[in-house]
């Protein structure tokens, strides 16, 4: 995560509170990235994974937790790993997912749970 996509993301999110102000200079570390630009990371990093290409719609985000700030200089990749999952009458999956944000050292960043309509061709299967 490069310094200009935390300013960018903070930019165009409109993030106004102080804490995502840049630093003052010969201050250590730029400013965190705010948590909904670490969800949106995270969702891109899902898509790009590929292990979700059967994935029709997110219908639901729930039991976010975020474990530690995330600054420029972090790297990220995401796990995905299934939780549970029903078939719907239409032939579909209604499938829970827990996606976690680690860093490059494997510590947890942030996780959520996601459930997600997908195809029932098994593709799908993150495990």
């Amino acid at each position: 995560m490069t310094a200009e996509l935390v300013d960018t993301l903070i930019r165009r999110g409109g993030y106004t509170h102080p804490l995502f102000n840049p630093p003052d200079p010969g201050s250590d570390g730029g400013p965190p990235l705010p948590g909904q630009a670490v969800l949106l990371l995270m969702g891109g990093l899902v898509e790009q994974s590929g292990q979700l290409d059967d994935a029709i719609a997110l219908l639901e985000l729930r039991r976010m937790r975020f474990h530690q700030l995330v600054r420029a200089g972090t790297t990220l990749r995401v796990r995905i790993e299934r939780l549970a999952s029903r078939s719907t009458s239409s032939g579909k999956v209604v499938a829970e997912l827990r996606w976690t944000a680690v860093d490059a050292d494997g510590a947890d960043v942030a996780e959520a749970e996601a459930v997600m309509l997908m195809n029932e061709s098994g593709k799908a299967d993150p495990r």
